[in-house]
């Protein structure tokens, strides 16, 4: 069974890291619904992207009860305070 935190990969790829860099990313856009479709193809050329990756900062960021999905869409629950 595979872990969602594993201690053998790089920090900057791990889930919370990534689902904090695309809660980022719809805050600097100023929107609270973003569609998964621009998520991943603003992060498609950066060094951690994995769709396996963005698959698992999804599930933590909707664990940690972040966000909510709306069809191909993710509705912000919370959004990120300077």
């Amino acid at each position: 069974m595979s872990n969602i935190f594993s201690k053998d990969e790089d920090i900057l790829s791990s889930p919370a890291i990534v689902g904090y860099q695309v809660l980022s990313y719809a805050k600097k856009k100023k929107v609270k619904k973003i569609s998964i479709f621009d998520v991943a193809d603003h992060f498609k050329k950066e060094k951690w992207f994995s769709t396996k990756n963005l698959y698992f900062a999804m599930i933590f960021l909707f664990a940690m009860n972040l966000i909510e999905f709306d069809k191909s869409y993710i509705n912000l629950v919370q959004v990120i305070e300077d």
